[in-house]
């Protein structure tokens, strides 16, 4: 078994059950996103929903230790990355040509705070024009798999690793969860023969997570923000889940294997028309 918690008597759920529970977390959390935030009932479905993040990372270091073609994977999460976008887009603003014309100096507070963006792209202004470029998870999760494989198969010194690494650090602070994400698919693998140095490191990860640690986050703010987020704590609720899961996989019918690519950007094309329409 690739990840065993060690606790078999409370080990229920394969990873069709631990997959589709991850669908669900997200769907609420989404759909959190038309009230608001400060809303206590809001806060705590994004307190559950933050389960969601991890457990796809562990999926991808699952994935690759069983698939057959890794290059095969990481193709198709690139290809589904893509297809994603546009969905991605419409649900994040509210419209596919997310743009905002300004004149005179630009106050960056106007897109973190007026309420018209989300506060999560990754924004700049091209000849005056609001562009938005974050990707969604599926592209961190993307990003997370080349690491592992960069790690773990391809031949260069580690100095190399190091350099490359950090460049997909920063490539990731175009995608939903940055670099946080792509650590945790390293952990969930390089680590999962270690328990104890598994889990100390996924509570620095969650920690960092908690105070919304950003690298990179965007070109109008430090290149390290930092502020505490009360949903964020939500993460402290991976171990339980963890500890449920068998490691086995549940059905092998085609369907749960495409499901989620499919339902992740129709999903989100279909909350974004709702939001563009209201």
């Amino acid at each position: 078994m690739f990840f065993n918690s060690s606790i078999e008597k409370y080990e229920i759920l394969n990873r069709n059950h631990l997959k589709y529970l991850a669908i669900i977390f997200m769907i609420i959390d989404h759909i959190s996103f038309f009230y608001d935030p400060t809303n206590p009932i809001i806060i705590a479905c994004g307190f559950i929903s933050r389960t969601t993040t991890p457990i796809m990372a562990l999926f991808i270091a699952e994935g690759y230790h069983y698939t057959r073609d890794v290059k095969k994977y990481m193709k198709r999460l690139f290809i589904f990355a893509i297809i994603s976008y546009l969905p991605f887009t419409l649900f994040m603003a509210g419209s596919l040509i997310p743009v905002q014309l300004f004149s005179g100096a630009v106050n960056p507070e106007f897109f973190f705070a007026s309420g018209e963006l989300n506060p999560q792209p990754f924004v700049y202004l091209l000849n005056s024009t609001l562009v938005i470029l974050e990707t969604s998870v599926i592209f961190t999760l993307f990003l997370g798999l080349f690491t592992i494989y960069l790690w773990d198969k391809i031949n260069l010194p580690n100095y190399i690793k190091v350099i490359i690494t950090l460049l997909i650090v920063w490539i990731s602070a175009f995608s939903d969860w940055k670099f946080l994400l792509i650590a945790m698919c390293l952990i969930f693998y390089f680590l999962k023969d270690d328990p104890k140095k598994l889990w100390g490191v996924f509570s620095i990860i969650a920690i960092l997570n908690m105070f919304s640690v950003r690298i990179f986050s965007n070109p109008f703010y430090p290149a390290f923000t930092m502020n505490f987020e009360l949903s964020e704590v939500g993460i402290i609720l991976v171990p339980l889940f963890f500890a449920l899961y068998n490691g086995k996989p549940g059905s092998k019918s085609s369907f749960h294997k495409w499901f989620f690519y499919i339902f992740y950007p129709g999903h989100l094309l279909l909350l974004g028309l709702i939001r563009m329409l209201i």
